[in-house]
C-alpha cells in the first residue's frame, strides 16, 4: 500500500504548512495540516480493511485470427479499482478500465495468432474515495482459449482441385438386386435379369461416400508449423465440403477419418496445437503439406505445387460456422 500522487501533493502541503507554522509562528496553518494528515490515514486504513478484490470469469469462445470476441469477467470487492487483463501474445484488446467495485468488466479481444492463448491474470489497483492510497493486487484468474489455423478458399481446374471435388452429382454406386416391393421405382428394375426370373427384380444402391477417403499428412521445419496448420486446415476443410472422409495425421498427432461437424472440430483442434516435425504416415498419404523456409508444397498424386497456386483468396469460408 502506498499514496497516490494526489496521496503524496496532500501530505506535501500537510508538511509544508506544519514548517511553515513552526518558521513563522503561524498556529492556524497547523490547523489545516492536521485534517489533510488525517484524511491521508483514514484512506489508507480504508484501503487496508478493504477486502482483496476476487474475479469471477466467464467462458471465452474459440475462434480464427483476425476474429474479435467478447470477454467478461465480474470483480468483487470495495473502493474504485484499476482493472487490467493481461494476455498472451497471440490476443490483443483494450484491457484496463476503472471502475467502482464490485462491478462487471467488459472488452473484446482480437485473436492474432493459432494455439492455446490465455486471458489472465488480473492486475487490480485499488484506491480510497478521494484517491489519495493505492494498493494493488494480482489475481490469479485465467482462462484458456483455442485459436484455430486460418483457413483459405481453394481454387483452380487442376488435379489437386478436383481431388476435393465429387466425381459426380450422383454419389451412389450400384450394390445387388433385390425383389421389387410396392413403391419401388420402375427407373431401378432391371429388366434383363427379371426376365430370366419371370419376376421383378430391382437395382439396389448405396451410397458410396464412405468410401471415398482422404488421407492429409502435413511436415513442417522448425519455424514454419504456422504455414503448415493454415495449408493443412483449407484441404481439409474442402475435402470434408466434399463429402471425404478425412484423415489427419501431424507430427505431433492423428485424427482418424471421419464426418461432420464433430469431425471438423476434431481436425481443427489438432491443428491448432500441432508442431514442426515429421510424421511417420507421409508415404501413405493421400495428399502431403509441407512447410519450410522456401514456402509450403502440397504433393497430390506424386504431383508438387505451390499451396500458394490453388488457392482461390485469403477469405475464411467457414469463419462463423465453428462453435466451441
Amino acid at each position: 500500500m502506498r499514496p497516490t500522487r494526489r496521496g503524496f501533493a496532500v501530505l506535501a502541503v500537510a508538511v509544508a504548512a506544519l514548517l511553515v507554522s513552526a518558521r513563522f509562528g503561524q498556529p492556524g496553518l497547523t490547523a489545516v495540516a492536521g485534517p489533510l494528515f488525517v484524511g491521508v490515514f483514514a484512506a489508507a486504513v480504508q484501503v487496508r480493511w478493504s477486502d482483496a478484490p476476487t474475479v469471477e470469469r466467464g467462458r471465452l469462445h474459440r475462434g480464427f485470427p483476425g476474429e474479435t470476441k467478447p470477454v467478461e469477467f465480474r470483480v468483487d470487492g470495495s473502493g474504485i479499482a484499476t482493472v487490467t487483463d493481461r494476455l498472451s501474445e497471440g490476443l490483443e484488446g483494450e484491457t484496463t478500465v476503472t471502475k467502482s467495485l464490485p462491478a462487471t468488466v467488459t472488452y473484446r479481444v482480437t485473436y492474432t495468432a493459432r494455439g492455446e492463448q490465455q486471458v489472465g491474470p488480473v492486475e487490480a489497483t485499488v484506491t480510497d474515495a478521494l484517491g489519495l492510497v493505492a494498493e494493488r493486487y494480482t489475481i490469479e484468474s485465467r482462462t484458456a482459449v483455442l485459436v484455430y489455423p486460418p483457413v483459405y478458399r481453394l481454387g483452380g481446374t487442376d488435379a489437386f482441385a478436383r481431388t476435393f471435388t465429387p466425381e459426380s452429382e450422383d454419389r451412389q454406386s450400384f450394390d445387388r438386386l433385390r425383389e421389387y416391393v410396392s413403391g419401388d421405382s420402375l427407373r431401378d428394375v432391371h429388366w434383363k435379369s427379371s426376365a430370366k426370373r419371370e419376376d421383378l427384380l430391382v437395382k439396389e444402391f448405396t451410397d458410396s461416400r464412405s468410401d471415398r477417403t482422404l488421407l492429409v499428412a502435413a511436415e513442417a521445419q522448425r519455424g514454419h508449423a504456422d504455414e503448415m496448420a493454415a495449408a493443412a486446415a483449407t484441404i481439409t476443410m474442402a475435402a470434408l465440403e466434399s463429402g471425404l472422409a478425412v484423415e489427419l495425421a501431424v507430427p505431433n498427432g492423428a485424427v482418424d477419418q471421419g464426418y461432420g461437424d464433430t469431425h471438423r472440430t476434431r481436425l481443427l483442434e489438432l491443428l491448432a496445437r500441432a508442431d514442426a516435425g515429421r510424421t511417420d504416415r507421409a508415404d501413405d498419404a493421400d495428399v502431403v503439406v509441407t512447410a519450410n523456409g522456401d514456402g509450403v508444397t502440397v504433393s497430390v498424386d506424386g504431383r508438387r505445387q505451390s499451396f500458394a497456386d490453388v488457392t482461390a483468396s485469403r477469405d475464411n469460408p467457414i469463419a462463423g460456422e465453428v462453435s466451441g
